[in-house]
């Protein structure tokens, strides 16, 4: 395990544009009630007309679109593309986290993705074989840290182990269900 720099409090406190102490305490605070390791999430989203939809999360909104070779208008990701952009995130934010713990600071970060849905005919209509979902992700990380290559790869290796968005993907076969209202 790499030694924690020599810093002054100051520094202690902040990594990577991270407060380690206000972190360190939310999370002591929230540990303290048992049910909110479940975390809830509430989403919504409207139909705006054709492929375009908005979505609300907490205080947010985004816009999800198709491109123009699937009938959108291409003035957004489309959802698929979102999952993507999310593990990334997700990836990214748990590399930080993980090595801000740590006291590593971190110089510049990348994190590179690429996937291939299985068989997105299904979705459309036009297959029975397959799903329309990912066949698999591969993420790349680029650092440029004050660590070594082994503590890095360490670091990397529990941050896909504990991805809330890999997890999330990687488990969701037997966990979604759906249900229609008409208003």
């Amino acid at each position: 395990m790499q030694a924690k720099p020599n810093m002054d409090s100051k520094q202690e406190r902040f990594i990577n544009g991270v407060d380690i102490g206000a972190f360190r305490e939310s999370v002591k605070t929230i540990a303290e009630n048992p049910d909110a390791k479940y975390a809830p999430k509430f989403s919504r989203t409207q139909w705006l007309g054709g492929f375009k939809f908005k979505s609300f999360v907490r205080n947010h909104t985004f816009i999800v679109d198709e491109p123009a070779h699937l009938a959108g208008k291409d003035e957004a990701p489309n959802s698929m593309e979102y999952v993507l952009g999310a593990y990334g995130a997700c990836l990214a934010n748990g590399f930080v986290l993980n090595a801000s713990k740590e006291g590593i600071a971190i110089r510049n970060l990348e994190v590179a993705l690429d996937a291939k849905q299985n068989n997105v005919f299904t979705f459309f209509g036009i297959a029975q074989d397959g799903h329309s979902g990912f066949s698999g992700i591969r993420a790349k990380l680029f650092v440029q840290a004050d660590a070594d290559e082994e503590t890095l790869r360490r670091i990397w290796d529990t941050t896909v182990k504990t991805s809330p968005v890999g997890l999330s993907a990687a488990r969701l076969g037997g966990c979604l269900s759906g249900s229609a209202s008409n208003y």
